[in-house]
């Protein structure tokens, strides 16, 4: 008699639960992450506006902090980004808008992500 041993191939219910474990943990970590980097995209495109706008070199400190705040309200980007964060001073060049914050999301018990950014503009 000639008897064949078969290998069962596949992915066993421990292996299975490890990397749904993996998959989890890194989906967890994206939805922390991700929405920081869309606030800081949204705050690139409302400089970037603010940049191009012929008009914002003449404009008061003031209005370019109202001018940037409303850009990103209007993007829903406006919970982490505050006024404070954004510092404007008059340069060689022109008028310097540099605006810097940090975020800091829970992530797991005492663990926390931090995000730091800085974008600088000048208005000439």
């Amino acid at each position: 008699m000639d008897k064949k041993i078969s290998k069962n191939k596949g992915l066993t219910l421990i292996g299975f639960l490890i990397v749904l474990v993996v998959v989890l943990f890194f989906a967890y970590a994206g939805m922390r992450v991700i929405p920081m980097y869309l606030e800081y995209n949204a705050l690139i495109g409302a400089m970037n506006k603010l940049e191009n706008d012929p008009m914002a070199k003449s404009k008061s400190p003031s209005q370019i902090k109202d001018s940037i705040q409303r850009s990103l309200w209007v993007s829903y980007a406006s919970n982490n980004i505050k006024p404070n964060n954004i510092r404007i001073s008059k340069t060689t060049d022109g008028i310097k808008v540099r605006v810097a914050y940090e975020i800091r999301e829970d992530f797991l018990g005492n663990i926390d992500i931090v995000g730091s950014f800085d974008r600088t503009v000048v208005l000439r």
